[in-house]
């Protein structure tokens, strides 16, 4: 039997090194793999179009609660290509749905114009329903509160909501940073309202936070303040015609009006 020769072992040697080269590469390139995340490959973009009607008519007293398209807003639960239009689940407004049932609403009509959820708590929300058994239908609003708050209904009329230019659900929420809080608002704009800012923050001017337009007059904002006591104020026909306090404490909530 032939003794493999030194040029034998140096072509075995040769042809080794790149296989065990390959194979360290792959093993390394394997553990890079698993401990480094990998960048995400690109998407092609989805818009999602969320249609809405136009603000209440442009009227003061009960006719600024009137929709010219009739009642506004989402049913709960909605989603447009998987994408959560209301923020709400069905079983969030059962509260809801009870009281407008004793109220003589239609319970299973109950909508949503706005909501927003800043932890596990529940939501804040500005809720709308039409009436039964009443011609012409009217709409009434509820402020839905975080946690199990009661709900109350408020149809336009006197010393209901014919007079308030808006509606608000706003909670003040602790913040990490020393001296400050953070603040969540969902509000709707009566049809006579031109602009809603919040005063009271660390910049020279308000924040704008709504505008008449094509919407339904409904507003959001969630916001980190400092010490100062931040304000809505609300315009309409070129005059301040409301300045609404939010000076809540963390965990203190309200629905304002």
């Amino acid at each position: 039997m032939r003794r493999p020769s030194a040029a034998d072992t140096r072509r075995v040697i040769t042809w080794r090194l790149p296989v065990v080269a390959l194979a360290l590469v792959a093993c390394f390139a394997a553990v890079g793999y698993a401990v480094f995340p990998r960048a995400p490959s690109p998407q092609r973009g989805t818009t999602i179009r969320i249609p809405e009607g136009p603000p209440a008519n442009d009227a003061s007293g009960a006719a600024g609660w009137v929709w010219p398209e009739g009642l506004p807003g989402w049913k709960p639960g909605l989603t447009i290509k998987g994408y959560p239009v209301t923020g709400v689940q069905p079983v969030e407004v059962a509260a809801a749905q009870l009281a407008a049932a004793r109220a003589g609403l239609d319970s299973e009509n109950v909508r949503v114009l706005v909501s927003t959820r800043t932890d596990r708590k529940g939501v804040l929300a500005i809720l709308a329903a039409p009436t039964l058994y009443q011609t012409p239908v009217t709409t009434c609003l509820a402020a839905l509160l975080r946690g199990d708050a009661p709900v109350v209904w408020l149809c336009p009329g006197p010393h209901r909501l014919s007079h308030s230019h808006v509606l608000i659900a706003a909670a003040g929420l602790p913040w990490p940073a020393g001296g400050r809080h953070a603040l969540a608002v969902v509000g709707v704009a009566r049809g006579d309202v031109q602009r809603v800012e919040l005063a009271g923050l660390d910049r020279s001017a308000p924040l704008k936070i709504y505008t008449r337009g094509e919407t339904w007059g409904e507003f959001q904002i969630d916001e980190a303040l400092p010490s100062t006591s931040p304000r809505l104020l609300v315009y309409g026909h070129g005059r301040l015609l409301e300045m609404v306090p939010l000076d809540l404490a963390p965990g203190q909530q309200r629905v304002l009006r």
